[in-house]
């Protein structure tokens, strides 16, 4: 029998998108051993970091992402317990280590394919201990020079690529509009890949139901992240409605369980996307399969998906400009009701899980020359 390959997927911490993301791949893609880690588990010995996440105290490195094992305060148990975890994490079966860490690793250090999830993160955490000769690096920023580390706002592309991913042998890009933006400077194979949701738990309410006395803006998200344009764009553009004297409500999800999504966004009209840098993101996948329609900046997925006037609206990063996009579909019903019952079906299409999946298989075998 074939052995399966070991790929190894690397994030930043648990909790956040590419947790979701190693899920995803987990969860559909068979044919592979998918361990997984994080950077927040191998810190350098001179502390030294150099993502933005630390500053912005948005990590918890103390306490978090631990769950508890049972029997740790009885010592022969806790042994006996933590040899049991060990071995079925090692074995697949357990999301958790013995330390109760969301983490799978190998005891050897010894992969056929290594993920680095972002460009950075073999700069930002220790992994000198990691044998592949598989390496690749994921870019999941529409902007540039990307976001996950201070860079110089002044570094040309093939200066980014020089420094940052001329070690690994292919890209891995969150968006098609990210692998168009570096085919002409990185030399090496470029993949589209990301995560997509359940199309059986995201699904579209009646459509008797979707208006209201008042329009409903939706938002979900870290606010506190200025490229999503939260507090700069979407806060304003909602304000400059009310003062038109459109009947407009803002609703907004900053956190709480995943499975609380489908219902915030069966309880509004509208997304409103202000990013001005994103391979997603996610609040789209959501509200797109949820039949919302999206007025968004011309980032990531919005941007593959959307057909300006036929799904969906595009729009300047310019409050402005939203203000316009929206009233026009307060205005018109028939153009809104129209954008509803096929924003579902196009996002399925192009992003929807079936298509993900085939992604991820292609830059698996291709990488593994299966």
């Amino acid at each position: 029998m074939t052995k399966k390959p070991d790929i190894l997927m690397i994030g930043d911490m648990p909790g956040w998108a590419f947790h979701q993301l190693i899920d995803f791949v987990r969860s559909h893609v068979d044919g592979y051993h998918i361990y997984y880690d994080f950077t927040i588990y191998n810190p350098r010995d001179n502390k030294t970091v150099y993502s933005d996440f630390p500053e912005n105290q948005n990590v918890n490195t103390q306490n978090t992402y631990r769950r508890s094992i049972p029997f740790r305060r009885i010592p022969i148990l806790r042994g006996v317990v933590y040899r049991v975890f060990n071995l079925m994490n090692r074995r697949g079966l357990l999301k958790y280590n013995g330390e109760g860490l969301y983490r799978r690793t190998k005891p050897d250090n010894s992969y056929d394919l290594v993920i680095f999830l972002d460009y950075y993160m073999n700069v930002d955490a220790d992994f000198s201990q990691l044998n592949s000769e598989v390496i690749v690096k994921g870019i999941f920023t529409s902007q540039f020079p990307p976001k996950g580390i201070t860079l110089d706002s002044n570094i040309s592309v093939e200066q980014f690529c020089a420094q940052y991913v001329s070690d690994c042998k292919a890209l891995l890009v969150g968006a098609p509009s990210i692998a168009q933006f570096y085919s002409n400077k990185f030399s090496k194979p470029i993949f589209f890949a990301n995560m997509a949701y359940n199309e059986q738990v995201f699904t579209q309410r009646a459509q008797a139901n979707r208006m209201k006395p008042s329009f409903v803006i939706g938002w979900t998200g870290n606010p506190v992240r200025d490229f999503k344009g939260f507090y700069s764009h979407v806060v304003p553009t909602v304000e400059t409605l009310k003062s038109l004297g459109y009947s407009v409500e803002l609703k907004t999800q900053f956190e709480g369980e995943f499975a609380t999504l489908v219902d915030f966004w069966n309880s509004v009209d509208l997304a409103l996307i202000a990013s001005e840098a994103d391979a997603g993101p996610s609040m789209f996948m959501e509200a797109s399969l949820c039949g919302i329609p999206s007025v968004s900046t011309r980032v990531g997925m919005p941007w593959y998906v959307i057909e300006d006037g036929i799904n969906g609206l595009l729009c300047e990063r310019q409050v402005e400009d939203m203000v316009e996009k929206v009233k026009s579909l307060i205005d018109n019903r028939v153009l809104y009701n129209s954008m509803s019952s096929t924003i579902r079906s196009s996002y399925i299409k192009k992003l929807g899980v079936e298509v993900q999946i085939e992604n991820w298989k292609s830059l698996f075998q291709t990488l593994l020359n299966e």
